[in-house]
């Protein structure tokens, strides 16, 4: 990657007509990496899984750097756009409680059960409809460690992922909610990498739920 991880589209395959052979490479690129991971990925593999000639992804685009980047950039977008609603929807939960209602015990078991039960439904969503995002966003946080132009990147997908967890969690820590989404957020995400090994037929939901319910109902007791 550059070291600056600037994309230059310069308008190569902006044109109408191309734009399908554009999102097919992209696409393709995105199960590439899910699958080989970002050093197994190159130009011929990725026009193979695309089912289109060779020279199309240096057609549309400058390199394979350019190609890896904008690939997981397309991810990221369609990752924080199915997000949003969700949130919104667990939000809309905890605004229907006043302050004073937060701090009634059986209010927050009702808090603390209804958010493990969303959370665990994500993970069970992700892992059963969509391993091969998980799989993705994994290699896209390892190669980062590496790579100047990826952990740009990274910065700014980890950075939107966990907005909506601080907000969450100032719901019920408003000295500093920004440590309880971290760790809220990194359990969420070692579970989820954890089980992507034993699907599709061994994931331990019990446990998953079990250490969910643990840290929410840790963030919503916190004083």
């Amino acid at each position: 990657m550059s070291e600056s991880g600037a994309v230059d589209v310069r308008n190569r395959g902006s044109r109408p007509r191309g734009e399908k052979t554009r999102q097919k490479i992209l696409d393709a690129t995105l199960r590439v990496i899910a699958r080989e991971g970002v050093a197994g990925t190159t130009h011929r593999a990725i026009a193979k899984e695309a089912g289109v000639q060779l020279s199309l992804t240096t057609y549309y685009f400058r390199d394979l750097n350019e190609l890896i980047s904008l690939a997981f950039t397309a991810f990221m977008k369609r990752d924080h756009d199915a997000l949003a609603e969700e949130w919104e929807q667990a939000f809309r939960y905890l605004e229907q409680f006043s302050p004073a209602d937060r701090e009634d015990d059986e209010t927050r078991k009702r808090i603390i059960e209804y958010c493990t039960r969303r959370i665990v439904d994500h993970i069970r969503h992700g892992l059963d409809g969509h391993p091969e995002g998980l799989a993705v966003e994994h290699q896209f946080f390892y190669e980062a460690l590496n790579d100047p132009g990826l952990e740009k990147l990274s910065e700014l997908h980890r950075e939107k992922l966990l907005e909506p967890f601080v907000r969450f969690c100032g719901y019920f820590n408003g000295n500093d909610p920004a440590t309880d989404a971290r760790l809220l957020f990194g359990t969420i995400t070692r579970l989820e990498y954890q089980a992507l090994p034993a699907l599709p037929d061994d994931v331990d939901y019990k446990t998953i739920r079990k250490e969910i319910r643990r840290i929410v109902g840790w963030i919503v007791n916190a004083n």
